[in-house]
């Protein structure tokens, strides 16, 4: 079979694309579409296979992650149209950081409407798993330079201070050992540091078993170090989520994959981490025993695969599983687990669409066909309402928390990870009025493996895609929202609120002094987490109103008065004026 460089629909293929691979379908997936009485074509654009379709997976079917069912496939590479291509030599470092100012480049006379996608820039691997560091840096990993599968020999760094250029991105050399791709990442709240749980493993020649080391990656010499201490279960596709005490409970995870076996090797069977552990910066791991369960974040439904958990308002973990379940954990000694609703509650989901904390205990979950729900957990109870659809089914998407409290909701496919469906028109959703507003359209495909997240300039990067493809992204483009513009259709950039001077560090309940460069009337103050995004969910991010009183050019800001809703860690503080045009955030880091 010969690899198509061709596009079956939208997206275009540049000169100087190059395609890689042929396509290699696990044996299982295979037969598990045949006994479907599937037509079963190794056709690159045709990769989603069982669960892209959005309905039920057969049971022998419930595990299978795209990576198994198209390892190595035939797709073009994509290294982005913008800059970034060439590097810049080290002499230019600092001309080129002068020039590189947060600057919003001029739009369309829409613009103030619909925002704007920047030109695509290169990213020296696909940025399929995406940490904003404390510093305003972006730690990304998953990939090789070529786009193939695996997180063994490097990871980036990329300044934004620097620009786009190639001076602004640095490729490391992975020295741990561990391969973390689809490993599970959180940012930790005293240190800055990087978290990483997991990975993958090789067993008998085949991908996608897991690990069950740690590593750590410590901004302040890019290094990332494998620590002594390893989780008790290995864990692929686990998510992490700080608590109010600023512990780290990592949840969820795949231990084994189905293989049918060859003549070579033995075949293997599912298994998975459906046991909790708990994360201490300080004392090291301890293992939920009491709080297994394979209906939470194990067997059922692929609840295994990157939980969507948060922690609620009541002090526990809180769960929307793909099969609609509603779950609470609690991490106290030896765990305990309450299940709150059964499966139905919440409409049928999958683990392949996203869903977002937009205020203190409340959830927006995007589930199957576009329907979206909000899941309200500051009652005794959880309380389940339905909000306008999105315009449509978008597997792989992601969903992103703005700093005026709205969701943006970009990339996916309607028919899984392949091009046939895939939308490259942006939404918003609002919740003042529930409803969604249609904003630009990007220039790439975002699917599988691609990330979307909140810059403290107001600004959202989006990138990646592929491992496998339908397209190797190696590339990212950045989303100029449309409040970064006047609203009289010149196209031009706004004029944003400048805080001059704020505190770095401050705790619960206490109120902040927050300097502004002018006395300009601010409308708001608000409250966001910085993020960590992969597999079309950001775990890490969520958002909250301050409440402030303005004299002159001095805003007092009272920040959230416990743990439970604004948990220990860094998050970008923005001021609205009264267009609600944002400013620039400034970084605070709550905790005791």
């Amino acid at each position: 079979m010969t690899a198509r460089a061709e596009s079956p629909g939208r997206y275009p293929f540049p000169e100087g694309f190059q395609v890689i691979r042929m396509t290699k379908i696990d044996p299982r997936a295979a037969r598990l579409w045949q006994a479907r009485g599937r037509r079963f074509t190794l056709k690159w654009v045709a990769t989603a296979a069982l669960a892209g379709c959005g309905g039920a997976l057969a049971p022998e079917a419930a595990s299978l992650t795209e990576e198994d069912r198209a390892a190595d496939m035939a797709a073009p590479i994509d290294h982005g149209a913008g800059p970034g291509v060439a590097p810049v030599p080290d002499d230019r470092r600092s001309a080129l950081a002068a020039e590189a100012v947060a600057a919003i480049p001029p739009g369309p006379v829409d613009v103030h409407l619909k925002g704007q996608f920047g030109p695509a820039f290169n990213w020296p691997i696909i940025p399929l798993h995406t940490v904003l560091l404390a510093d305003g840096r972006v730690l990304s990993y998953g990939s090789k330079p070529d786009g193939f599968q695996g997180g063994q020999l490097h990871y980036s760094v990329w300044d934004p201070a620097l620009g786009t250029a190639g001076a602004a991105m640095q490729l490391l050399p992975n020295a741990t050992g561990t391969d973390i791709f689809c490993a599970g990442q959180v940012l930790l709240p005293e240190s800055g540091n990087v978290l990483l749980v997991g990975g993958d493993r090789i067993v008998n020649g085949q991908r996608n078993y897991a690990n069950n080391e740690v590593n750590v990656f410590t901004p302040a010499d890019n290094a990332l170090t494998k620590q002594a201490q390893s989780m008790a279960y290995q864990r692929w596709y686990a998510t992490v989520v700080t608590t109010a005490a600023g512990e780290q409970a990592v949840i969820g995870g795949r231990i084994d994959r189905v293989y049918e076996g060859n003549a070579q090797y033995p075949p293997t069977d599912d298994t998975y981490a459906s046991t909790p552990e708990m994360y201490n910066a300080a004392t090291g791991w301890r293992t939920l025993t009491t709080a297994a369960s394979d209906n939470a974040y194990g067997a059922i439904g692929q609840s295994w695969n990157y939980p969507r958990a948060w922690w609620g308002p009541k002090g526990s973990v809180v769960m929307v599983t793909p099969v609609g379940k509603i779950m609470s954990l609690d991490v106290a000694g030896t765990g305990a687990l309450t299940q709150w609703a059964p499966a139905g509650t919440v409409p049928q989901g999958a683990y392949n669409l996203p869903a977002a904390m937009y205020a203190p205990g409340k959830v927006l979950a995007v589930r199957q066909g576009g329907v979206a729900t909000l899941v309200d957990f500051n009652g005794a109870t959880p309380v389940i309402t339905p909000t306008a659809p999105l315009s449509a089914d978008r597997q792989f998407g992601n969903a992103t928390l703005l700093p005026d409290g709205r969701v943006w909701a970009n990339g996916g496919s309607t028919t899984g990870n392949d091009l046939v469906g895939a939308i490259y028109d942006s939404e918003v959703w609002s919740p003042a009025t529930g409803t969604w507003t249609a904003w630009a359209s990007a220039s790439k495909p975002r699917l599988y493996h691609s990330i979307s997240m909140l810059m403290p300039d107001g600004t959202v990067l989006t990138g990646g895609g592929g491992a496998p493809g339908p397209v190797i992204n190696l590339n990212a483009e950045i989303f100029y929202p449309p409040y970064l513009y006047k609203t009289d259709g010149s196209g031009l950039p706004a004029k944003r609120p400048v805080i001059a001077a704020a505190p770095t560090a401050a705790t619960w309940g206490q109120k902040i002094a927050l300097q502004m460069a002018t006395k300009t009337a601010m409308s708001r103050v608000t409250l966001v987490r910085f993020g960590a995004v992969t597999h079309a969910f950001n775990n890490d991010q969520r958002f909250q109103d301050l409440t402030f009183t303005q004299i002159g050019k001095k805003l007092n800001v009272k920040l959230p008065t416990t743990a439970n809703t604004a948990p220990p860690g860094f998050y970008m503080v923005f001021v609205l004026d009264a267009q609600g045009v944002p400013s620039v955030a400034r970084v605070l880091r709550v905790g005791a």
